[in-house]
């Protein structure tokens, strides 16, 4: 077959640069497709953070871990719901994928280092710089490598001969290669791919939106260009969305202040408001009609509002108030926020069980006075009783996507699987357009982009090799 390169790679964010790099080094002719008109993709757009583990920064910043811990909490955390050999290259790999984006000039202080999730040791790895830094390096790599690529191509179609994968077809004619890599990102963006494939999200309504909104090719073309060479689809209703007040302009605000105090329909406490977004939004999601109520009072809103601390736990330049005093007092008079001089009033106009919510409170108030949590034993922030009316209340819900997980089923050499589990010749996967690294709880901040990236630069080498055998 004539080929017009070694290796196609259809996407253009982390895990595409990755793959062209690696395919590239090991002396693969490449060509990045990539619809929009600038590359770096979701990565570019995200917080920059990178979860691994036993990492040089790590190190550095006096943190004993190590692969086999992160793999231990990732398979449990998903009560082994994952793909195993996957999450263990992505385990066993990210140390040395961290050196190789610090070898191309991304910096991660090791005094950013947090914990992403719920792991035990600090694993986030924030970069300078945020998502822009990460893949800034990435695209002046490829620059410097004199790797080809063409924006504003939109792949249309895979190409196939005698069952294999040879190409694609884009802007009108036929490009064809010994491998082809799809690393298109997610599908946060498509209406109708959402109800078909992340249903719990399509749910939210005119709630929803994802954090890459004005991203304007996150549609699911990898997908859809899979499907149509019998790729298995895998990972159903699986993601992350995040809590949310539907804030005007469709504000991100993941993290939800110290000093409101989180119940649910039945006036209950049900998770520790300092918890991280890995987990708020999955927990609001199992309560009544699936929303909670952040409840709080005048004093809150005086003395507290003004503190933004909370808003950037990775330094990634995150700096949107949304829950300052100026906007809250905006949203009462709107009627988006409830306002009411009794707590009674409060609960009778959001819709929860009065007489619960005054006993909770009651034990809140009692916490706050000494200065402990005796529901969730949660440390960090100062917390404020509600107790000086006007009493506030406003309904979260989880409703912003921060990444989709169904996708394309791939081995453990990134090839793409059909619903056999049989590897379709010619074609591999990395990134978020695979539905094998999510799983039914999001492992921490990082593990969106750590898994594109190793995925991305293993997917580039082995494309490399399957060149010859073509």
């Amino acid at each position: 077959m004539e080929r017009d390169f070694d290796v196609i790679v259809i996407g253009g964010g982390g895990a595409g640069l990755s793959a062209a790099l690696e395919a590239h080094d090991a002396g693969a002719s490449v060509i990045i497709l990539e619809a929009d008109s600038k590359l770096g993709g979701a990565t570019a757009l995200s917080g920059g953070v990178f979860y691994a583990a036993g990492t040089s920064v790590q190190k550095r910043a006096g943190i004993e871990d190590s692969p086999d811990a992160m793999f231990a909490y990732l398979m449990t955390l998903n009560q082994w719901g994952l793909k195993p050999d996957i999450i263990r290259k992505v385990c066993d790999e990210g140390a040395e994928a961290v050196d190789w984006l610090i070898g191309l000039g991304v910096d991660f202080p090791p005094e950013k280092l947090v914990k992403g999730g719920i792991e035990t040791v600090p694993r986030a790895h924030p970069s300078h710089g945020a998502g822009s830094g990460i893949a800034e390096a990435l695209v002046n790599a490829v620059g410097a490598a004199g790797i080809e690529t063409a924006l504003c191509t939109r792949v249309e179609r895979l190409l196939v001969e005698d069952g294999r994968v040879t190409g694609v077809h884009a802007s009108g004619m036929d490009l064809r290669a010994a491998a082809t890599i799809i690393t298109t990102g997610g599908f946060a963006n498509n209406p109708d791919m959402l109800a078909r494939h992340y249903p719990s999200a399509a749910r939210r309504g005119n709630w929803l939106w994802a954090v890459h909104h004005h991203a304007p090719f996150i549609l699911g073309d990898g997908l859809v260009l899979a499907e149509a060479v019998d790729a298995n689809i895998v990972g159903h209703d699986t993601g992350l969305l995040l809590p949310s007040s539907n804030a005007p302009g469709r504000a991100l605000e993941p993290f939800m202040p110290p000093w409101l105090m989180m119940v649910n329909r039945e006036g209950r406490r049900f998770i520790p408001e300092m918890s991280s977004y890995t987990i708020s939004g999955y927990a609001i999601l199992v309560q009544t009609d699936e929303v909670g109520y952040a409840i709080w009072d005048e004093a809150a809103l005086i003395d507290a509002s003004a503190d933004l601390a909370y808003l950037d736990p990775y330094g990634a330049g995150i700096n949107i108030p949304t829950w300052e005093e100026d906007t809250i007092r905006s949203r009462v008079a709107s009627g988006e926020f409830v306002a009411a001089d009794t707590l009674g009033e409060l609960a009778g106009r959001l819709g929860i069980d009065a007489i619960a919510l005054e006993q909770t409170v009651a034990r809140y108030n009692a916490d706050c006075a000494q200065g402990v949590d005796s529901m969730f034993f949660q440390d960090g922030g100062k917390k404020y009783p509600v107790a000086k009316p006007p009493f506030y209340g406003a309904e979260i819900r989880a409703a912003v996507i921060g990444v989709t997980g169904a996708g394309l089923d791939i081995d453990r050499d990134t090839r793409v699987l059909d619903r056999h589990n049989r590897a379709v010749p010619g074609v591999y996967a990395a990134g978020e357009v695979c539905g094998v690294t999510m799983g039914k709880r999001y492992g921490g901040g990082g593990m969106s982009i750590a898994p594109a990236i190793i995925l991305g630069r293993h997917a580039g080498r082995q494309a490399a090799v399957a060149r010859a055998c073509a």
